[in-house]
């Protein structure tokens, strides 16, 4: 079993080819988890996106608390990146997102006009670590209207592109990075899915979301769980509730750490955010 602090890193070849894709974008939406927008961003990517325009994309915020996502934006905003708050499931927040597109468009074709150059399309892609609703997004951001096809002239063996609208265009695959773990941050990636909970302790990792459901959402345990405050959330009381038990009646609390992992993982405990702004 894996402690919950020390997975890291990134495959070579993995990163050789992303790098290469890299090389001819211009814009990169690095899509992150509304519900942990700090912890779900990659050290990594950050450090390779470092020298391309962004737009930070809070993805799956229909599961994040609103309020808290709200002083995410603002936050953002304050430190000078752009992010937007959408739902990729039901297209919230492209309309704000499209804005900042053309936006990006627009400067681009007046940079290539001030150096003697011809416009041409606004190279976008995007990157983020696993389950943070990247695919999603991209099929979001695509749209049915729009054609796809082939390599560009003048890149050769190069990545496979769609074009948007305007002159805008998207890698048809988003790059996919593993995350950094720092320490404190493990049971959140878990708890959204962007690391496999088998490889860890979930009773482990259970205990820490049923800590902070303690602390900062109490009134999502009886909403969604059932479960009142008069009897304290444990694996114990949420395995007896469910009727996850054992021979002899013995509560299973490892069926019963998995099923609360799920549980968040999904967006069926409420609407929750784990991290605030400093």
């Amino acid at each position: 079993m894996t402690s919950l602090d020390t997975r890291s890193g990134i495959q070579g070849k993995t990163r050789i080819l992303f790098i290469k894709n890299l090389r001819v974008v211009d814009l990169v939406f690095e899509v992150v988890d509304a519900r942990c927008p700090v912890s779900s961003r990659s050290p990594l990517i950050r450090q390779l996106i470092k020298h391309k325009q962004q737009i930070l994309i809070l993805n799956k915020a229909d599961l994040a608390d609103p309020g808290a996502t709200r002083s995410w934006l603002d936050y953002f905003a304050a430190t000078g990146i752009i992010a937007v708050a959408v739902d990729s499931q039901r297209g919230n927040g492209f309309r704000e997102l499209w804005g900042h597109l053309t936006g990006f468009e627009t400067e681009l074709i007046k940079r290539l006009e001030k150096k003697g150059r011809l416009a041409r399309e606004l190279r976008t892609a995007v990157v983020g670590i696993p389950n943070t609703g990247k695919s999603s997004f991209l099929n979001k951001l695509i749209g049915r209207r729009t054609a796809a096809t082939g390599d560009r002239p003048g890149i050769t063996k190069g990545p496979q592109w769609v074009h948007l609208k305007g002159r805008i265009s998207v890698l048809d695959t988003p790059g996919v990075l593993p995350p950094q773990i720092k320490k404190g941050d493990a049971y959140k990636l878990i708890s959204i899915g962007a690391v496999d909970y088998t490889e860890y302790d979930p009773e482990s990792v259970s205990e820490k979301i049923i800590n902070f459901l303690e602390e900062s959402y109490p009134e999502n345990i009886t909403k969604h769980l059932g479960i009142t405050q008069e009897r304290p959330l444990t694996l114990e009381t949420l395995a007896r509730h469910k009727n996850f038990l054992l021979p002899e009646g013995i509560p299973d609390l490892h069926r019963t750490a998995g099923y609360l992992i799920k549980l968040f993982k999904h967006g069926k405990l409420g609407r929750i955010t784990f991290e605030l702004p400093v």
